[in-house]
Order: structure tokens, then sequence, then C-alpha cells
């Protein structure tokens, strides 16, 4: 149970409580000879309900029934024989209770304007998603139009069109990832994140024919060791394949020319680990403890820097499937990043 069911569960029986209380107390001030006892005190409680209320006036309404309270309170059943004392008693209780209604006041008026700009900030989010979704979908429609186009022009051009044109749809497909990443991590929250057995030999080896194609474009090689036949982990299949798809990416990314990025599963205590090397740059422990923050940009001289939004996303997926993604890296000796699933 969150925590605002348990404070409603609490607050259910705390107001007929109070009013009970107070009830009591008013009973006891008007049939007993108590004079020494500031009953108005026992009445602030109920100036404090009016927080429940949804009338924010409410705070004054109770705050005049607790001082007609304590004004019947000082006739009945008798006078008190030290009027003085029983006047300034009884005064400083109605002060008292005003004092409360007005501090009960103020704080609602920081909670309506609590919630009214908690409001216009969700309406104001859900502007800029709709309109990010939208923009994104129209982004996309021309994207793969240029990126089916670039395919049919590379099979038919001139040898030295040819990088020129390699370089469009290398563009063109980062600029895709980069949209799909940023309409995921967008509706995160709306997505339903499942716990399956998975077949992680299949998903190595899937994964793997998939960045080849990334890989080629820079004649990187990508190798896959799905030799664990029998290896299966727990997990949501779609999440798992978007967090292998943005490793990979990025292992390619800031792998060199020529380079090797080796994709493989390795039975770990009471998990699987699906492990993603590159032999690139590696990365200081600065920007290690930086990866995963939207819209941080490791460029490094990178041209194709991205929008870091794909770790961001990796990282997220991982954490709503009681995963863990890690990476460990140093300057000049590649990194290596594992994703730890539950076995």
């Amino acid at each position: 149970m969150d925590g605002k069911a348990e404070w409603g569960q609490w607050t259910r029986w705390l107001v007929p409580v109070i009013y009970l209380g107070v009830a009591v107390a008013f009973f006891a001030d008007v049939t007993q000879e108590i004079f020494y006892v500031p009953f108005g005190i026992l009445y602030i409680p109920l100036v404090c309900t009016a927080v429940f209320h949804r009338d924010p006036r409410s705070a004054w309404w109770l705050a005049t029934a607790a001082s007609a309270m304590v004004i019947i309170g000082f006739f009945l059943p008798v006078i008190t024989p030290n009027t003085a004392n029983g006047l300034i008693n009884r005064g400083l209780s109605i002060v008292a209770i005003f004092i409360t209604a007005a501090l009960v006041r103020y704080a609602r008026g920081i909670q309506e304007q609590l919630v009214a700009q908690t409001a216009r900030a969700e309406a104001a989010e859900q502007v800029k998603t709709d309109v990010f979704t939208t923009l994104s979908e129209e982004m996309r429609t021309p994207l793969f139009a240029m990126a089916g186009l670039t395919e049919v022009m590379l099979a038919g051009c001139r040898p030295d069109q040819q990088a020129a044109l390699r370089q469009v749809q290398g563009g063109t497909k980062r600029l895709l990832a980069s949209i799909e990443n940023l309409i995921d991590l967008t509706h995160l929250d709306d997505l339903t994140i499942r716990t399956e057995a998975l077949d992680i030999p299949g998903m190595i080896r899937q994964a793997a024919e998939a960045g080849r194609a990334l890989a080629s474009e820079r004649q990187i090689a990508v190798r896959c060791d799905a030799s664990g036949a029998a290896m299966t982990a727990t997990g949501d299949a779609w999440a798992v394949r978007r967090i292998l798809e943005n490793l990979i990416a990025n292992a390619v990314k800031f792998s060199p020319a020529g380079g090797t990025v080796e994709l493989a599963a390795v039975n770990e205590t009471g998990s699987v680990a699906l492990v993603v090397r590159d032999a690139g740059m590696g990365m200081s422990p600065d920007i290690l403890r930086r990866l995963g923050e939207p819209y941080f940009q490791d460029s490094r001289g990178i041209p194709t820097s991205g929008t870091g939004t794909g770790l961001a996303l990796s990282r997220r997926l991982a954490r709503a499937m009681g995963a863990e993604l890690a990476f460990d890296s140093e300057i000049g000796c590649g990194t290596t990043a594992k994703l730890r699933l539950p076995a």
C-alpha cells in the first residue's frame, strides 16, 4: 500500500475521534464546574480538521463554532468565581483558535497553489509529449523513405558515389534510432513490462545479426558467442532487445574502423549477464558516472554522437525489469557493458 492510501486509512478514523473528543470536552465544560481547564485549547484540533474539508472557508466556520463553545462554557453551568482570570483564559483561547484558523487557511492556500501548479505542469508535460510524438511520427515517415531510397541508389550507383550515399544512409539510420529512443523514453511510464522466460542464445544471435548491418558501414565485425544453448533468464523480451540494440549501437559508434564488437552470455550467481564488449577508446570515470543521463552526449571527437537517450532508456528499462545494467571501461582499453538478468 502506498503512502497516500495509508494516509487516507489513518484520517478516516482520526477526524471522527477529534469530533468525539471535542464533544466530550464541551459536555464536561457545560455540565461541570471546572474553572481552571483551558477548554479552548481542547477545541483547536477541531479547527485543524478544516484541512480535510473541500471548502477553504471551513477553517473560519470551525473557528467560530469553537469560539462559541468557549463562550458558552464560560457561562454554563455557572460563571467562574474569578471572573477576570476566566475572561483572560477564555479570551486567550479564542485568540489561539483564530490564530490556528489563520495558519490552517494559509496552509490550505499553499496546498491549493501547489495543486494548481502541479495540474498546469502535468498539462504542459502532456502537451509537450503530444507535440513531440506527433512531430516524431511525421519525421519518421520521410526518414524511412530516405533510408529506402539510399538502399536503391546504392545498388546502382557509381563507385565514387557510394561513400556519400553510405554516409547519408548511416546518418538516416542513426537519426531514426534516436527518434525511436526518444519516443520510447517519453512513453516509458505507459509501457507494460512483462516477466517471461527468455531464450538468451537466440536473443544474442538475433541482436548480433541486427547489429551487423549497422557495423558493416564502418567495417566493424560483430562476433557472437551463444554457446550456452540451455541458458535462460527472466525479463521482458522487447525491453532486452531494445537494450541490446542500444548497447551494440553505442559500441559500434566508439569502435575504430575495422574493429570488433563482441556479444556473449555468461552465467553468474543467480543471474545471466548479457555482455557487449568493444575495443574502442574507453571512458573516464567521470563519463561513466554520467552514463544514462538523458541528453548527455559523450562525443569525444565523434561527429555523430547522438542525443544520449539510448543509454538513458536502457537503464530505465533494466530497472523496470529488476535487472542491472553496468559498465566497465578505461581510457584506451575499450568498454564492457553487462546486462544482468535474473536467472
